[in-house]
């Protein structure tokens, strides 16, 4: 089995876990390697979807990090978050 197939039956698995995303928070739900870079899928607590990449701001937080675990977020007042991928 190729680790393409390993890796997309882990991430259907972790797709479908009940409960697994806080819908009143901001959450992320993809982190990806792009041709430009790092990027990331996030989910607003109202339920609006953004592809980000380092820099650019979005739902209030500017995006400062994109691993291939975690992406930090700085609020306005100069706090950082690490989110990542629920239940990884």
């Amino acid at each position: 089995m190729s680790d393409e197939t390993n890796g997309a039956d882990v991430a259907a698995a972790k797709a479908t876990l009940p409960d697994a995303l806080a819908l009143n928070e901001l959450s992320v739900i993809g982190l990806m390697n792009t041709s430009n870079g790092q990027a990331a899928l996030l989910r607003s607590s109202r339920g609006d979807i953004a592809r980000v990449t380092v820099g650019e701001e979005v739902f209030g937080v500017r995006v400062t990090a994109i691993s291939d675990e975690q992406i930090l977020l700085t609020n306005r007042w100069g706090r950082t978050e690490a989110l990542a991928l629920p239940h990884s």
